[in-house]
């Protein structure tokens, strides 16, 4: 099954239900899990039943440590509500999860291919906006990294291969 793709704007009621794109219902079918995601660009994070208590086990199941274990399946846990889509393609959002996404009335719906967010716009914008500077940045610098080989290249100056020889490219 290809994953959940594309965004969709929708605007929240008054009793915070968010209209589900038709697209994402038939993988959010039955109950699914909603889960704050909180950072500076907070969202809420959708996931099938199974994928989030598999995800959740496997992040545990890497850590040694009981205390460690437990503190990871807490911030997997807590917070996190099951939902159902209703009879008119809307899920209810708890009042905490609002705050904490920072949602209002409007909201966009992202899909991130095994999972869906839903964003308050402004954060979203505000996110990409960072994303995009570190991607310039990013390809800046891989840019500068070639320039400076072709350089080396153009001067014959070869980068030296492991025991001091040269390595000939």
């Amino acid at each position: 099954m290809l994953g959940f793709v594309g965004s969709f704007e929708h605007t929240m009621d008054a009793k915070n239900r968010l209209f589900v794109p038709a697209k994402f219902r038939d993988g959010l079918t039955g109950k699914f899990i909603i889960k704050s995601f909180t950072s500076e660009y907070p969202c809420i994070q959708c996931f099938r039943i199974d994928d989030f208590e598999k995800a959740a086990a496997e992040a545990a199941d890497k850590v040694d440590n009981p205390y460690r274990r437990r503190v990871k399946l807490a911030k997997a846990y807590l917070g996190a509500a099951e939902v159902t889509v209703d009879g008119q393609g809307r899920i209810a959002i708890p009042a905490q999860l609002m705050k904490d996404a920072r949602l209002d009335k409007e909201a966009v719906i992202v899909g991130m291919g095994e999972y869906v967010e839903i964003w308050n716009p402004t954060v979203l914008r505000d996110f990409t906006a960072v994303v995009d500077q570190l991607s310039l940045k990013e390809e800046d610098a891989v840019m500068h990294e070639e320039s400076i080989a072709i350089e080396r290249i153009a001067n014959g100056d070869f980068l030296q291969a492991p025991g001091g020889s040269s390595d000939g490219v």
